[in-house]
């Protein structure tokens, strides 16, 4: 790391349950529900200087639909945010969103960010994210559960707690 925000040279990696990054994709009849986490710096774009914040990226197929977002801005609270993966995906090509969430991408010094905007209220706030980051996310959860096919995810978790127990 070079003390920026963002950091270039940095490889970003996703995990997923078993601690390690798949290449063969989901099976489609794996009923476990697997997860997928990121943690990266975004940077809050609230005064004159970007102040980095550590943030959480997840993803899981038992909510096949929703991307989780926690800020930890260095405090004991942990702001968490829950929106579309499709919104996150489409916000990676155009303005996407409307109300509380709002995504779009930009570049600046050929660096690819992602732009947030989250309303709550009367208050909205706006970080930026890698975009590598942000691609290598979404690559992981389409790993997981292919874009398209969330419904096929859709109450597998409380299926598999239907099974019979075999032991």
């Amino acid at each position: 790391m070079s003390g920026k925000i963002f950091d270039t040279d940095d490889e970003p990696e996703c995990a997923h349950k078993d601690g390690r990054r798949r290449s063969d994709g989901h099976e489609r009849w794996d009923i476990e529900p697997e997860p997928v986490t990121c943690r990266t710096v975004v940077a809050l774009l609230e005064e004159e200087t970007p102040l980095p914040v550590m943030t959480d990226l997840r993803y899981h197929s038992a909510e096949p639909y929703s991307v989780f977002m926690a800020f930890n801005a260095g405090s004991d609270q942990v702001i968490e945010w829950e929106f579309g993966r499709e919104l996150l995906a489409s916000g990676r090509r155009r303005l996407c969103g409307f109300g509380d969430v709002q995504i779009w991408p930009d570049e600046i010094r050929g660096h690819g960010l992602v732009y947030m905007s989250f309303r709550s209220g009367w208050e909205t706030f706006v970080v930026a994210a890698s975009a590598v980051v942000i691609d290598e996310f979404l690559t992981c959860t389409f790993e997981v559960v292919p874009l398209g096919e969330e419904s096929s995810f859709v109450g597998l978790e409380s299926l598999a707690g239907q099974l019979p127990d075999e032991t």
